[in-house]
């Protein structure tokens, strides 16, 4: 069943319909195919997902019956921000959009460190790329991707929402822990991942004052999009 996104004002929860539009109308009419009395699958982006199935086709509007209500569809139930250091590489950077979105994360920060070489992105095309990862998922939210900010702000601003922080660092001490002992406190999480480089030393003290807990993935060097990937996954579904 394909996934199509639908705007919450073309929804009537009274008369059990929502209606896609533009894109997502001729998307799913012409590659597609669709045709009446087919099945689909409508996310509002917001937190909602609708089984449908197509009533009719028309010019420039797909008009759907609502089967069945699902919130909070396809969506895990840990809420992960991942402040993520701006990766030099715009495919890299956009890759990790894609891949993060597909794990379910609930919300992006970029930020700029002391070793981020990029210091903008193209919010516009980011945003395309989270739409078509919650498409391909079958998910209720897209996530948030928030504005571009300092890494002291992004940390200051996750501890005032009672996130529990985790940083990655390569050259994680003793003070450390190991990924695979992370234990599960139940709250919203924050994890940290630098750019080319990592971390400095003054951020990971920052972290630390921060009350964060420094995490080392293992002895190899790992990229910055394979490191935030790969935290997400163990992470998402604990």
């Amino acid at each position: 069943m394909e996934c199509f996104i639908v705007q919450k004002e073309n929804i009537d929860l009274d008369r059990h319909t929502l209606v896609l539009v533009g894109d997502e109308a001729h998307h799913a009419t012409r590659p597609l195919r669709i045709k009446p009395g087919d099945p689909l699958l409508a996310t509002d982006l917001a937190g909602t997902c609708y089984r449908c199935h197509v009533e009719r086709t028309e010019n420039e509007t797909l008009p759907c019956f609502i089967e069945e209500i699902l919130p909070n569809f396809g969506e895990p139930k840990r809420d992960i921000l991942l402040i993520q250091g701006m990766i030099a590489q715009p495919s890299r950077w956009e890759f990790l959009l894609e891949k993060a979105t597909e794990l379910g994360v609930k919300a992006i920060q970029p930020v700029i460190t002391e070793h981020t070489e990029r210091k903008s992105f193209n919010r516009e095309r980011s945003e395309r790329i989270l739409r078509a990862a919650v498409k391909q998922t079958k998910r209720a939210r897209m996530p948030e991707l928030r504005e571009l900010s300092s890494f002291t702000e992004a940390l200051s601003q996750a501890m005032k929402e009672g996130r529990r922080g985790i940083l990655l660092h390569e050259a994680a001490n003793g003070s450390s822990s190991s990924s695979r002992s992370w234990p599960d406190n139940g709250k919203p999480i924050a994890i940290a991942v630098g750019p080319e480089g990592g971390f400095s030393e003054d951020e990971v003290r920052l972290a630390l004052n921060a009350g964060a807990e420094i995490v080392s993935l293992g002895p190899r060097r790992l990229r910055a999009e394979t490191a935030a990937i790969a935290s997400l996954a163990i992470l998402i579904e604990q």
